[in-house]
């Protein structure tokens, strides 16, 4: 519950400052580029997306006079099936923090809006993690078992200070290996560990963290993300087949995206790799893709590439895009909430976009043309009082006895498509 203890320096002053180092970063590139496409989804939530599988009719050649063909070829489609998440929101607020803030006008104003604000961030950064991941909401992956308080994972944790997390074991997506509904103390950005003051136990590669009590092995709580679209398998079992349709299956290979793995050795990142890449997914998919998103690690390493071309073919020092020099023009690297993970490189054409918090040694095509949020009657969380129209107060009493009120908000949506062969990703790839 929120208290004036809180939020005690807010109310000294009249002004706020933005600067909340201790939030981390706040982009949600995913998010942005996905939700440029959003489509409500009616009736009860479903979406179904018939297929066709197979064309119909023969077409043979014959002599003059000659018989005609007695083969026949009939038509076959299939059916995709998807149902919305959905997701509440809750954040609390004790009585005395309400009316200690009415002593002023502003200082209300400010207080209401810093917890909106605040939860929106923390709302919009896992449902980004949601879309970036492969069905269970992973805000840290283990590279290794590591059954310290602080827990090393293998890209940039998608967790804020206060989020509380489960550790899960990725074998069962059930079993709990330490931290059980405990609240991150700390972030060490750098070398990407995480600490929530109970230690690992048990773990092993691939186990990872996720918001508490949304995954078990009967259900995973959260959207379809990326690693579960762009894959040539099924998700885990506790995510459920994409659309109902098994890619195990002999001739569902048309619901599979291109994924070009290494067998789980690194290797560098060719532009033979790369263009294999586009080429598989204009083969298998009629289609070109819109977008290359990756990690930072693996953009820099991209840049190492393009340098030492640069230094092959003109045997100078020019700063990528820019004037003389080491680097790159920085000034051409989108930061910040809004961004869209921005950057100077390209690829064949296609904007390569930086996802700071995506999962380490992938890079992935993506037609956006073929992906969208689906959602029900309200396209992103809005508190239920916007919802529901004079049916519920903004602040409600909650549940419990307490001299509180809290503030809910709710959304259903998922990431939905249509074609996973426009997509592909590559595995696999050296980021040092």
């Amino acid at each position: 519950m929120a208290a004036t203890t809180d939020v005690i320096e807010m109310f000294k002053y009249t002004y706020g400052a933005e600067r909340l180092s201790y939030l981390a970063a706040q982009e949600i590139v995913a998010w942005r580029i996905l939700s440029r496409k959003k489509s409500p989804v009616g009736g009860r939530g479903q979406w179904l997306l018939p297929v066709q599988t197979k064309n119909t009719g023969v077409w043979s050649g014959h002599t003059e006079g000659g018989n005609l063909t007695t083969r026949r070829s009939q038509p076959d489609t299939a059916e995709a099936s998807f149902s919305l998440q959905e997701f509440h929101g809750i954040w609390d607020i004790s009585w005395k923090m309400l009316q200690d803030a009415r002593k002023s006008e502003y200082a209300f104003a400010r207080s209401v809006e810093f917890m909106d604000s605040s939860f929106r961030r923390r709302n919009y950064r896992l449902l980004n993690a949601d879309l970036i991941g492969t069905g269970r909401g992973e805000l840290g992956i283990l590279s290794a078992a590591d059954d310290q308080v602080g827990i090393t994972v293998r890209a940039l944790p998608l967790v804020d200070l206060g989020l509380i997390v489960d550790l899960m074991d990725a074998s069962d997506d059930n079993t709990l290996l330490g931290p059980d509904g405990a609240a991150v103390t700390a972030i060490d950005v750098p070398n990407r560990v995480i600490t929530t003051g109970t230690a690992g136990s048990g773990t092993a590669a691939g186990d990872y963290f996720t918001f508490a009590d949304s995954v078990t092995s009967a259900a995973s709580l959260h959207l379809l993300g990326l690693l579960a679209w762009v894959d040539d398998a099924n998700p885990a079992a506790t995510v459920g087949n994409i659309g109902g349709i098994n890619r195990s299956t002999a001739g569902n290979e048309w619901w599979q995206a291109t994924d070009l793995g290494n067998s789980g050795t690194n290797r560098p990142l060719t532009e033979d790799l790369t263009l294999q890449g586009l080429d598989t997914t204009r083969e298998r998919g009629g289609s070109m893709i819109s977008d290359y998103l990756s990690n930072l690690a693996l953009l820099r390493r991209y840049h190492e590439t393009l340098r030492a071309e640069t230094m092959v073919s003109f045997g100078s020092l020019k700063e990528l895009d820019g004037k003389v020099g080491l680097g790159r023009d920085e000034s051409g690297m989108k930061g910040g909430e809004n961004s869209e993970g921005e950057t100077i490189y390209k690829f064949s054409g296609i904007p390569w976009r930086a996802e700071m918090f995506f999962d380490s040694n992938k890079l992935v095509g993506l037609n956006r043309e073929h992906l969208f949020i689906g959602h029900g009657e309200n396209d992103v969380p809005r508190p239920i009082s916007e919802i529901f129209d004079e049916m519920t107060p903004f602040f409600t009493l909650p549940s419990t006895a307490a001299a509180k009120f809290e503030v809910i908000s709710y959304w259903q949506g998922e990431l939905m498509g249509d074609n996973p062969p426009a997509h592909h990703i590559i595995r696999d790839l050296a980021e040092s």
